[in-house]
């Protein structure tokens, strides 16, 4: 297993704005318990567990709920993204906490409990020992589906992620596929966050677009493989919740510590 990363400064930025539509909630979804404790419990203890000198909880949807329920915990702030503009734009709203930070920032998901430290702790070690300026968590699914390819250079370098709706048929036969949890510099993240531009179907700012940027601006880019995609799926209804608690339960501590 690799060494904690803890004598490094690490920030962490958690992607926890959304509404949840499809949750049928008022609740905001990061609140909805699994295994009796709030989804965003899951990223924040895993956060902590690396040792991460701030912690940054992107709010949007009842942000005051969110930030009442983790108010007395240690090093975690805040930022406010009103209205949601995209992934790329909800880092954007924590520029201000993370421009004196001089190591490299972490970007999790509230909605993904299942993240294991082994995974993250790989993620930060290929970034560093690679000298990558931005890395992002790959996997490789028993079926791909719609997710958005990870195209490399012939030196193993990414290139671009390229959407499932844009991809050509060269493209959807890769395997790869982006996870969404990002690892980046975190001077170099915030210079090129304004290149970001919203030319897409959704008008939105994509983070997934800085990794062509980055790259095409001669920064080393690369990714790291998730052994079991399961980690990193993200919790979209309710019955997902309940499939995820049903599989967690049986195994309860020691599935709560992998998560955590």
């Amino acid at each position: 297993m690799p060494k904690n990363p803890s004598t490094e400064e690490l920030a962490v930025v958690i992607l926890a704005a959304g509404k949840g539509t499809r949750m049928k909630s008022s609740l905001p979804k990061v609140l909805h318990t699994l295994g009796n404790r709030p989804l965003l419990t899951y990223p924040v203890e895993a956060a902590q567990k690396l040792g991460a000198d701030r912690i940054v909880v992107i709010v949007g949807h009842k942000a005051e709920l969110v930030k009442e329920a983790f108010k007395d915990v240690p090093n975690l702030g805040f930022a406010l993204q009103e209205p949601q503009l995209g992934t790329g734009h909800a880092v954007i709203c924590a520029q201000d906490d993370l421009m004196d930070h001089k190591g490299d920032v972490l970007i999790l998901c509230g909605d993904v409990p299942g993240i294991s430290q082994v995974t993250l702790l790989n993620l930060i070690e290929k970034h560093r020992s690679q000298n990558y300026e931005l890395t992002v968590l790959g996997m490789e699914p028993s079926d791909p589906a719609h997710y958005g390819r990870l195209v490399t250079a012939e030196n193993g370098e990414l290139t671009r992620i390229v959407e499932y709706r844009d991809a050509n048929p060269e493209q959807r036969k890769i395997r790869q596929v982006n996870a969404g949890i990002y690892l980046a510099r975190t001077q170099t993240m915030l210079k090129h966050l304004p290149l970001l531009k919203t030319e897409n179907d959704q008008n939105e700012y994509y983070l997934t677009d800085l990794v062509e940027i980055m790259h095409k601006r001669g920064m080393k880019v690369g990714y790291s493989l998730c052994s079991d995609p399961t980690e990193v799926a993200g919790i979209n209804s309710v019955e997902e919740l309940k499939a995820l608690e049903k599989k967690m339960l049986p195994q309860d501590e020691e599935v709560l510590e992998c998560a955590g």
